[in-house]
């Protein structure tokens, strides 16, 4: 795992090898045409699971930029909620519930540094952790019922992304995010296995894909446009 991370590092840093026009503006140390702080929130997450009926989560996002790169952070939670019903001699009510908050930091490189709607398209790394609560309880219908408590789960993981952000407004964007999740590990449970871990999905998979689309807020950091790269000396 760690070789493969390590590979990874050094492609993306490979890719954020500046070229030396660059280097001769060291003042124009941000991407684009000004610096900006983006804020944004995740509007596919909360309706997905509200349209599935399996509880409530949110996501916000903030990101800055410096030339290609962009440092990003994510901070969500909420709670997951399974319901079913199990038929052998006796139906058997099963309720698992996953209760908590995850964060992913990382930065991505922007494919689009300069242009005048400050578009971005972009290809990223983040390291990941999940916290959360997570009860198991299986009850035979109609009063008998058995409950496990798992009060401190702790998982981490790695994500590539890509993804884009539009222009629709002044300082309004829209933008869609896709993430591999992979390299998950769970601190070991002392009474079960959580069906879900909050922040990456069912605990059964080994790799998981996430999509988000955000709506995001650009906060201009400079006033002025620079819009324009310096020449190499001797052109």
């Amino acid at each position: 795992m760690l070789r493969y991370t390590t590979k990874l590092l050094i492609l993306v840093w490979s890719l954020l090898a500046l070229p030396p026009a660059w280097a001769q503006a060291p003042e124009n140390f941000f991407t684009g045409l000004n610096p900006s702080l983006r804020l944004g929130a995740d509007c596919y997450t909360l309706l997905y699971h509200i349209y599935q009926g399996t509880g409530v989560q949110y996501e916000f996002n903030a990101s800055i930029d410096f030339r290609r790169l962009m440092l990003v952070g994510d901070i969500g939670g909420g709670y997951i909620e399974r319901k079913g019903i199990q038929k052998d001699n006796q139906a058997i009510q099963n309720i698992c519930k996953n209760e908590g908050r995850y964060f992913r930091i990382g930065f991505n490189y922007n494919f689009l540094p300069r242009n005048s709607d400050y578009n971005v398209a972009f290809l990223g790394l983040r390291y990941a952790r999940g916290y959360s609560e997570d009860l198991l309880m299986q009850r035979r219908l109609p009063t008998q019922y058995y409950m496990s408590q798992e009060p401190n789960l702790q998982a981490r993981w790695f994500e590539i992304v890509a993804g884009v952000s539009v222009k629709v407004l002044d300082l309004l964007y829209i933008g869609c995010t896709i993430g591999y999740k992979f390299a998950k590990k769970l601190k070991t449970p002392t009474s079960h296995m959580p069906f879900d871990i909050m922040g990456w999905g069912m605990n059964e998979k080994d790799s998981n894909i996430g999509v988000n689309y955000y709506i995001t807020f650009r906060i201009p950091l400079q006033q002025g446009e620079i819009n324009v790269r310096r020449p190499r000396k001797g052109q």
